[in-house]
């Protein structure tokens, strides 16, 4: 008897925790604009993809700096870099990074990430 008393607090307490975390600690779902809620979890994968597609920008630029003292120029394409297709594109919007061959600058055209 006592054990179902126990395995019912710890499935309440699970609940609660689920709903936290969808919900977040303010308790509300939306707001009034009428944007659906974004879950905690789904905060946490943006916010890691988003880094993602810092360290992408850094690595693509280092390269084309590495590309640039052995070879004394540009690349005219990211691609002649000879990285990861995967590599080239942002991992939250999935469009491809936006490169300049005559300055070699390399940016996201995802909003929000344009300062990367």
């Amino acid at each position: 008897m006592r054990m179902v008393g126990v395995l019912m607090a710890v499935a309440i307490v699970a609940i609660l925790v689920m709903l936290w975390l969808y919900y977040g600690p303010g308790g509300q779902p939306g707001n009034a604009s009428g944007i659906p809620p974004v879950s905690r979890v789904t905060e946490t994968k943006q916010a890691a993809h988003s880094v993602e597609c810092r360290n992408n920008l850094n690595q693509i630029r280092t390269a084309i700096q590495m590309r640039q003292g052995a070879e004394d120029g540009l690349p005219a394409t990211l691609k002649e870099l000879g990285l990861p297709d995967s590599m080239l594109v942002c991992p939250v919007s999935g469009q491809p990074y936006q490169y300049n061959p005559s300055t070699g600058t390399v940016s996201c055209p995802t909003p929000g990430h344009r300062s990367y």
